[in-house]
């Protein structure tokens, strides 16, 4: 039996194990903290890591969209081809003679020539004309790779490094955890491989930056 059951228990003794109790109690909360951190830390490296397989998915769904239609175009121009083949198999070729068209006057010469220039120089201007395609948006997936590209197209012609975008993210104290540069890098090199960020190194290739390469839309 303990001395706090009986009934000359002191004052002394009762404190002392009350502060005892309150060591044990404070070396529980550290460790389940600690217990805590670890956790958040885990699961934040696993939603980057979904993010970025996310993006890579998405970019293999583009992919195979575009390989569907370059295969259906070959396919069309395939029958067409075999249809025009065909078609020519059985037509007759005619040959039929033109008489020689007769000589215009000399009155109208010049306005002939004129308009014989004007249909010459026509085509070339028209040809001059070009349109150029315009630039395809890509289309980027997942909270945080969008909450990247915001940031980075806000302020498009800065060199952007993974310690910046963590702490544009997670704040400021995010500046001085490895691991959020970490997860911040996963992320710059997952947008990378698409081709909407250019990646360079600079500082004799000590220090990496990002910058915005190519239009982009949120999925």
């Amino acid at each position: 039996m303990s001395p706090i059951d009986g009934l000359n228990a002191s004052a002394d003794w009762v404190a002392k194990d009350m502060e005892a109790m309150l060591r044990e109690c404070d070396a529980v909360i550290a460790s389940k903290d600690e217990h805590l951190a670890r956790l958040a830390a885990g699961i934040e490296a696993l939603q980057a890591e979904m993010d970025q397989i996310s993006a890579e998915r998405a970019l293999a769904v583009t992919d195979r969209d575009k390989a569907e239609q370059v295969l259906a175009a070959f396919r069309a121009a395939v029958e067409k081809g075999t249809g025009l083949r065909q078609s020519r198999g059985h037509t007759q070729t005619r040959l039929r003679v033109v008489p020689d068209a007769p000589e215009p006057d000399e009155a109208a010469a010049p306005h002939s020539a004129a308009a014989a220039t004007e249909q010459r120089e026509a085509p070339a201007t028209s040809a001059a004309v070009t349109l150029e395609p315009e630039e395809t948006a890509v289309r980027i997936t997942g909270e945080r790779s969008v909450a990247v590209m915001k940031i980075i197209a806000a302020e498009p012609d800065r060199g952007w490094t993974p310690k910046d975008i963590a702490v544009r993210l997670e704040g400021h104290d995010a500046g001085q955890e490895p691991t959020a540069h970490a997860r911040a890098r996963a992320l710059l090199d997952s947008l990378a491989r698409r081709k909407v960020l250019h990646k360079r190194r600079e500082g004799d290739g000590r220090r990496c930056v990002f910058r915005l390469a190519a239009a982009w839309e949120a999925a």
